[in-house]
């Protein structure tokens, strides 16, 4: 079961990079939720589909187009710790991403239903119980 969860997180992120938020929104559950890194400035939990959607409607128009590379894949229960590289069109907004990031990806019901953001591997790592 964990490598479904792998799968379809890899399938997510090239729907990403192919087709934006609209390709990738076919993969999340309506109730999905997004949590912001907790030490970014004005981070924020957004809860549902279209609240989702808008908030990286609004990170597009700062940052431009993202693009995403994955480092790793590592599976932890419901979840799937994935350490990106992402790439942005434009220098926008004096945001350096300098650096891999990192995200935890809840899997429920074959759909994408929570994703959390972190800055620093340790933190991420602590949040999916892999931390050693």
């Amino acid at each position: 079961m964990s490598q479904e969860k792998v799968e379809l997180v890899r399938r997510y992120y090239s729907a990403w990079n192919e087709g934006g938020i609209d390709a990738a929104r076919a993969f999340w559950s309506d109730e999905i939720e997004w949590h912001d890194a907790p030490d970014m400035p004005d981070s924020g939990v957004y809860r549902g589909a279209e609240s989702v959607a808008a908030h990286f409607r609004d990170l597009s128009g700062v940052l431009g187009e993202m693009e995403v590379s994955i480092d790793s894949l590592a599976p932890s229960g419901d979840e799937v710790l994935v350490r990106l590289r992402v790439h942005l069109d434009a220098q926008r907004g004096g945001l350096l991403l300098d650096g891999p990031i990192y995200e935890t990806v809840r899997i429920e019901g074959g759909r994408v239903s929570r994703i959390r953001l972190f800055l620093d591997e340790e933190s991420a790592q602590a949040a999916t119980g892999l931390a050693e």
